[in-house]
């Protein structure tokens, strides 16, 4: 797969995040893990500490002189004071050791068996030799961390030491030893302290295996929302960019589109929204092609009797002429009207907001509009209406632009209707949809073009009343119809004795 990331783009603000947050994440355990060993020889100075004083408590009161073979007694004992310790020193004033405890023979951990003790003054060149535990270098240790602080050592001040003696983690404590209020030299105590260095080093472990982990689970989620994010928003956005110039093929975001998650409802909306975009694109092409084709038998007409005009020589010649002119203006004009008003209401149609409305209670309030419309006229054509759904019947769509197919197809009707007609409107539900039928007592459609009457400019009307309409109604209801993922069919009523027109319209009914 192949992975790479554009300095501007999510996955590397994601990036950016993380690396961010993981770096204060890493400074924070940085910090921790410093202050781990600090911590743990600190609770290995107050022990000490504890000890130094126990030691100094009952030599006070014992009453044990300051002297090595009374120390040295004192030490075996009470070697229970001296737990986990592996070597206590005590000093005099002068930097000379009185007793040692790897010295004594006492046959229990944690000492060890020294054949015999050896009191020198501590001086760089001038060391004792301990064949068990400490080395020539390691008693330069002891004594430079003497030499160096014995200085700063105050009364009660114990100072802590941590070092790597033969492989092992060694805590050193260096304090005066105060007996009834009187300096009488020092004390050193030396511990081995594996387990500080251990707890360190799992910690460390720890943390490193966690880190490692988390930078693991960074990455695999990066190359997942790269892969299922990132990915597929920079086929769309390279989709979306192309139908800028050109209809896109929509095979390049099939894949996505079946996905069921939130990308997948964005690349169909897009894959959607382009079709339709280019629908509507390809529709008003079509109808400008055909508008401009119907406009220019008008233009001819209006041409040629301007051109006659001037050279009529009687009135009546002149009369026709200037009727000529009228009805081709009114025809272009009446053309013009309705493209705009179609293009007007496509346009509301995409502003408005789908709502659920009740289809029967619209159809009977167009019909009382229309019923006053037509006593106005004076044709007398009566409106009934059968409804055999007996319960509210909502559609979901626009209200207005329902509206508007039941008016253009009323008004159709009762343009080919003769006086005193009777124009009917059933409505009834099949198949979770509503079925309105409205039949008129006109002369009906001609057999031969009924399939044809739901076509841009096409006209059924005598030849008289040709100019009069645009021709543009019943495809404006139509692609209403469809918009709504309804059905609209037309035929001519087939009762014996009867005749007239029938439009039948099939629109989805809500839950």
């Amino acid at each position: 797969m192949k992975f790479s990331v554009n300095l501007k783009s999510l996955l590397a603000r994601f990036l950016f995040i993380n690396l961010f947050f993981f770096s204060i994440l890493t400074l924070a355990t940085y910090s921790y893990l410093q202050s781990i060993e600090p911590e743990l020889v600190g609770n290995k100075k107050k022990e000490h500490s504890k000890l130094i004083k126990n030691i100094a408590l009952n030599m006070e009161l014992q009453r044990i002189p300051y002297k090595r073979d009374n120390l040295r007694s004192f030490l075996i004992n009470y070697k229970y004071l001296l737990p986990n310790i592996n070597q206590i020193r005590i000093y005099d004033l002068k930097k000379e050791i009185i007793v040692d405890a790897h010295s004594l023979d006492i046959n229990a951990k944690p000492f060890y068996k020294v054949p015999d003790v050896q009191e020198k003054k501590l001086t760089a060149d001038n060391l004792p030799d301990t064949p068990d535990l400490t080395t020539r270098q390691e008693e330069k240790l002891l004594n430079k961390i003497i030499n160096d602080n014995l200085s700063i050592l105050g009364s009660d001040k114990v100072l802590t030491f941590s070092r790597k003696i033969k492989n092992n983690f060694v805590v050193i404590s260096l304090s005066s030893l105060i007996l009834n209020g009187e300096n009488k030299g020092f004390i050193l105590i030396t511990e081995e302290s594996n387990d500080i260095e251990n707890a360190v080093a799992e910690r460390k472990n720890f943390v490193i295996r966690t880190a490692l982990s988390v930078a693991v689970i960074i990455l695999i989620f990066s190359i997942f929302l790269n892969a299922n994010i990132i990915k597929p928003i920079r086929i769309l956005g390279r989709y979306a960019s192309s139908a800028i110039s050109d209809h896109p093929d929509s095979k390049i975001i099939n894949r996505i589109n079946l996905r069921p998650d939130e990308i997948g409802n964005l690349s169909r909306s897009l894959s959607g929204m382009t079709d339709n975009l280019y629908k509507r694109i390809e529709f008003a092409e079509r109808f400008a092609s055909d508008l401009t084709h119907e406009i220019r038998n008008p233009l001819a007409s209006l041409k040629a009797a301007s051109e006659l005009l001037p050279n009529a020589k009687d009135a009546e010649k002149k009369t026709r002429l200037l009727g000529i002119l009228n009805d081709d203006v009114g025809r272009i004009e009446r053309l013009i009207t309705d493209y705009s008003n179609m293009l007007k209401g496509e346009a509301l149609e995409a502003k408005l907001q789908l709502t659920k409305f009740d289809l029967i209670k619209l159809i009977k309030k167009v019909a009382d509009e229309y019923q006053q419309v037509i006593e106005n006229t004076k044709k007398n054509i009566s409106i009934e209406i059968n409804n055999l759904i007996k319960k509210k019947t909502f559609v979901i769509g626009f209200e207005s632009r329902i509206e508007q197919v039941i008016s253009n197809i009323l008004e159709n009707s009762i343009s080919f209707s003769p006086k005193k007609s009777t124009l009917r409107i059933n409505i009834e539900s099949t198949n979770n949809y509503a079925k309105i039928i409205i039949t008129d007592e006109g002369p009906g459609f001609n057999e031969s073009n009924v399939g044809k009457v739901f076509e841009r400019f096409y006209s059924n009307r005598p030849k008289e009343m040709f100019g009069l309409h645009s021709g543009l109604g019943l495809n404006i209801v139509k692609n209403i119809v469809e918009s709504h993922k309804g059905h609209i069919k037309a035929y001519n009523l087939k009762e014996e004795g009867r005749r007239g027109a029938v439009v039948e319209i099939d629109l989805p009914i809500a839950d």
